[in-house]
């Protein structure tokens, strides 16, 4: 076995019925299996730190080529409203994969994004028009 076997698939991923805990099973470039256990906290930590880890290398990547510009991830549904109480905004996003992923945002930043949103959105219309002619 090698001292250092690298992930190279995970087999298998399920959530108890209960949703106490979250199993992944991963399989090693040297054959073997490993099955980690999380609790949902735990899982959303990690999930979050791999996705910023995701981020920085496509970053990194983008430097070393010169070319700094964001790859989007393709979505297929959106929707906005308000939290219970009424003292945030939730920003829901389904991506084209199906995975659901929603945001909360204080209300200052939701009326932020809406305007950014709203430039945004002028300014691909106008850049898609003019591509037209």
């Amino acid at each position: 076995m090698s001292s250092n076997p690298v992930v190279v698939s995970m087999p298998s991923a399920s959530i108890l019925e209960d949703g106490s805990v979250a199993e992944m099973q991963f399989k090693n470039s040297d054959g073997s299996l490993q099955l980690l256990r999380f609790s949902p906290g735990t899982l959303l930590v990690l999930l979050s730190r791999v996705f910023q880890m995701f981020v920085d290398e496509q970053t990194h990547k983008a430097a070393k080529s010169g070319h700094l510009e964001v790859q989007p991830i393709p979505t297929v549904a959106t929707s906005a409203q308000e939290s219970v109480g009424g003292s945030a905004v939730i920003l829901s996003v389904r991506m084209q994969n199906g995975t659901p992923v929603s945001f909360s945002m204080q209300i200052a930043e939701a009326e932020e994004l809406n305007k950014q949103l709203g430039q945004a959105v002028q300014k691909a219309k106008q850049q898609s028009s003019n591509a037209r002619h």
